[in-house]
């Protein structure tokens, strides 16, 4: 899904790997123009990160996040290559880069630089930690960040230690704030002509999402600690195994918790002593649980959801992603789109103009595809 509500707007790309390219593939998604400048020796990492395409060798992960954007290969030190990028600073409304603090300042393209040139630009810095504090000048991976930021603390098995969130949640999510910074500081110089400095750090942005882990820390001392499957908030809330295969279910609050009994058969669980309150069935979830999970797996998985469903109870599956990719629901929501070869997951952004929604998507260029056309263009 490509809305066009960027249509006028050119971004000049300057970052690799996956936080800023996924950034820039939110703005191209939506309209913009992006020119992806990328280094003469192979150009971005990712391009070189498995798995490949075992027609062409081209990384998917790469392909992955690069869809809608011009690849222009130019020398960040070579005096000519550096008169066309600052020819299309003059045209651009925004500049993204993911360089380690003062890299770009010594390119002589840092935010000062840039807004001697142009002077209302928005200009996105993302890095693992920042451009202030201690630990600025520190790489930021996304593991790194997510041990550092508590994450991995109340993310886990209950029974075992802290574990790494499945995907590179930091990585992500900071192309996502970044994202989200780089539209506030447009909506500012929308609203006043003055250009905008985003400084996003992957460790901000992983903290800021853990509000209540934090808040009960600071107010009442207390330390989150993993709860694996299970929601810590709630019980039963969480995956429970069937006789062939798991289903989630979410029990909050007292009238969920009878429609829950009822849907098992056990409803003389509804008022016991040690589970009728939502405090008493957290201070003795295990007792719960060693009553719940033998009845849970005596049926299928498909059969349980008819159960639940019919009785009011939320629940749902746990789909790998081929049975997701196949969900009606993602078919109908268009969030499997065609980029050229590849078929990429959608925009989840769904803005909707004059009745419709506009549907457009370029598939991920070859380094140095446009070089010559934007070199022409901007000499």
């Amino acid at each position: 899904m490509r809305n066009n509500v960027f249509k006028d707007l050119l971004v000049l790309d300057f970052t690799q790997s996956l936080a800023g390219p996924y950034c820039t593939m939110l703005m191209a998604n939506n309209g913009a123009r992006v020119i992806k400048i990328e280094r003469i020796d192979g150009g971005d990492l990712l391009r070189g990160a498995a798995p490949f395409d075992p027609e062409d060798n081209i990384s998917l992960f790469w392909a992955s996040v690069n869809s809608n954007k011009e690849s222009c290969v130019l020398d960040l030190k070579n005096p000519d290559d550096l008169i066309i990028i600052k020819n299309i600073i003059k045209k651009a409304d925004v500049v993204v880069e993911n360089f380690r603090p003062g890299v770009m300042d010594r390119l002589g393209l840092g935010y000062k630089d840039v807004c001697a040139i142009k002077p209302d630009i928005v200009y996105t810095s993302i890095s693992g930690f920042g451009h202030t504090g201690p630990l600025a000048k520190m790489p930021g991976f996304d593991l790194v960040g997510q041990g550092i930021s508590g994450m991995m603390t109340v993310n886990g098995d209950l029974e075992k230690d802290e574990g790494r969130v499945g995907f590179p949640i930091g990585d992500i999510t900071s192309g996502m704030w970044a994202y989200m910074a780089t539209i506030t500081g447009l909506c500012h110089r929308f609203m006043t002509g003055e250009p905008s400095y985003c400084d996003i750090s992957m460790l901000d942005g992983l903290f800021a999402m853990l509000p209540a882990e934090v808040l009960n820390y600071t107010k009442a001392n207390k330390l989150a600690h993993p709860s694996g499957n299970h929601d810590p908030c709630s019980t039963p809330f969480g995956v429970i195994k069937t006789s062939d295969g798991a289903i989630i279910v979410a029990v909050l609050g007292g009238k969920l918790w009878v429609s829950f009994c009822e849907a098992i058969g056990r409803t003389n669980l509804i008022n016991h002593d040690l589970f009728k309150t939502s405090e008493l069935r957290l201070l003795h979830r295990a007792d719960l649980s060693a009553i719940v999970r033998p009845i849970i797996k005596t049926k299928t998985t498909q059969e349980w959801v008819n159960i639940f469903t019919n009785a009011g109870v939320p629940n749902g599956l746990v789909n790998n992603i081929k049975d997701t990719c196949e969900l009606p629901q993602i078919e109908a929501r268009e969030m499997l789109v065609h980029s050229g070869k590849y078929t990429v997951a959608g925009n989840p952004i769904k803005i909707e103009f004059n009745g419709k929604i506009l549907c457009e998507y370029n598939p991920p260029e070859k380094l140095g595809q446009s070089t010559a056309k934007i070199k022409t263009e901007f000499k």
